[in-house]
């Protein structure tokens, strides 16, 4: 009588026991497809054997070798594979470098692309895509270097102000103009006023977003400046500071655009005071004086 009442029930596992053993073997496919040909987690000894110059130099101290010991990370986001993709078949090939991302013989697009893996969540390579650089076929590692001695900040190959003048020669020589900002000497730097990562403003300023983009740079530095006015000068409203001022470098006091005070308001104003104009003993700012704004005078008196 028993064995009939479990009849039933031993008839369901042996139809079931099938499928059960199909379904462990799918989970095991699965699992090895989805590591993908990554040699994860034996990929430093196996890189080292042929690449043990780059290991020399790949620092502890370098985040992209710290992602080496951290298991949460997905084999994609881990190591050397990270960066150059699933190394299993370059392995095994005997070192094709057809079958790795090799960064030598690749454009500026893929090579960033490979970058923004890791970071393009982060904030200030959220307009990378129209940044100046990449339009400009910038890659990252143009300006970074990922394993090399010495470490220096944010990767760059050398100091920032020498990476920067490496293309920008042109900006170069205006530090050494009279009247300048303190790049040369080490008092700013160039990402103090511009992102290189890119944003939507012109030469790639940054902006805290709050006034206009074209004189937020000016005013982290020169806040006396900024108001908010009664009596806003619209030129600083629309054009910014650099309508009157070269910020880089002037021969000209006050980084001005012209010599003479008087040659940069008539830019805009043209000869509205012809007589006055002429006289030498006479400028524009000995009446006008407030003129970045005033509270007071919608003329800028004092």
């Amino acid at each position: 009588m028993n064995r009939i009442k479990y009849f039933p029930i031993v008839i369901a596992i042996l139809l079931f026991l099938p499928s059960l053993f199909s379904w462990g073997a799918s989970s095991q496919g699965e699992t090895k497809s989805e590591k993908g040909g990554y040699l994860e987690p034996a990929v430093p000894e196996v890189c080292k054997v042929c690449h043990s110059e780059i290991f020399g130099a790949f620092q502890k101290e370098n985040p992209h070798y710290q992602t080496l010991k951290d298991p949460k990370r997905p084999p994609e986001k881990r190591g050397c594979e990270s960066c150059h993709g699933p190394g299993e078949k370059h392995v095994n090939a005997g070192g094709d470098k057809k079958l790795i991302f090799s960064f030598k013989d690749k454009n500026a697009t893929d090579r960033s692309d490979a970058c923004l893996k890791c970071h393009q969540k982060e904030k200030s390579f959220f307009q990378f895509d129209r940044g100046v650089h990449k339009l400009g076929a910038v890659g990252c590692n143009d300006c970074h270097q990922m394993h090399r001695k010495p470490l220096t900040d944010k990767l760059l190959k050398g100091k920032e102000m020498d990476v920067c003048f490496s293309c920008h020669q042109d900006v170069k020589s205006k530090f050494y103009l009279p009247t300048r900002h303190k790049v040369m000497e080490g008092a700013i730097k160039c990402s103090d006023c511009h992102t290189p990562h890119g944003t939507r403003n012109r030469a790639s300023l940054r902006t805290g977003g709050r006034f206009n983009f074209n004189v937020d740079a000016c005013f982290k530095c020169h806040p006396e400046k900024r108001g908010p006015w009664v009596f806003e000068h619209p030129s600083v409203k629309v054009e910014g500071c650099t309508i009157c001022h070269l910020p880089h470098g002037s021969p000209n006091r006050f980084l001005l655009a012209h010599r003479d005070v008087r040659r940069v308001c008539i830019q805009c104003h043209g000869q509205r005071h012809q007589n006055v104009f002429f006289s030498s003993a006479v400028s524009c700012v000995n009446c006008h004086s407030q003129i970045h704004g005033s509270n007071f005078d919608r003329a800028f008196f004092r």
